[in-house]
C-alpha cells in the first residue's frame, strides 16, 4: 500500500505542476491578443509576413519604447527610416518568433518616416513623429 501511495502522489503531483505549466504559457498564436502596449510606448506585431498596422504614431524629440511581438518562426525586425533623406534613424534587433522584444526608440525629429522590416522591405507602413 506504501507504495501506491507514493506513486499516486506522485502522479498527483505531476498532474497539478502540468496544470499550473499550461496555464501560465503563452502561445504566441496568431489569433492571440494583441500585444499590450508599454506605458508611454508603441506595440506592434507581424504575423503572415505583414505587420498588424500601416501606420504608427510616435513622438518626436524623446525616446520612447516599441513593443515588437514577431508572431511567427520568419525573422523580423522594426526600423525607422526618414521618408525624405532615405537615412536609417532606428533598426531593432532582428529575431524569430514567437517572441518579443521591447526597443529604446531613441529622439526623432517630428517628421515622416517609414516602418519596415530589414528582412521582408515589403512589410513596410508609415511613422508620423508629432
Amino acid at each position: 500500500m506504501t507504495g501506491d501511495r507514493a506513486l499516486r502522489r506522485l502522479l498527483a503531483i505531476g498532474l497539478a505542476s502540468s496544470v499550473v505549466l499550461l496555464g501560465c504559457a503563452t502561445t504566441g498564436e496568431p489569433g492571440g491578443s494583441p500585444p499590450t502596449t508599454p506605458p508611454d510606448g508603441i506595440a506592434i506585431m507581424a504575423n503572415d509576413l505583414a505587420f498588424d498596422r500601416s501606420e504608427l504614431m510616435v513622438p518626436a524629440g524623446r525616446s520612447f519604447a516599441l513593443l515588437f511581438e514577431n508572431r511567427e518562426s520568419a525573422p523580423h525586425n522594426v526600423s525607422l527610416v526618414d521618408a525624405s533623406s532615405g537615412d536609417e534613424v532606428f533598426s531593432g534587433e532582428v529575431f524569430s518568433g514567437p517572441d518579443s522584444r521591447l526597443y529604446e526608440v531613441p529622439p526623432i525629429p517630428a517628421g515622416d518616416y517609414q516602418f519596415r522590416c530589414d528582412v521582408h522591405p515589403s512589410m513596410s507602413g508609415t511613422a508620423i513623429a508629432s
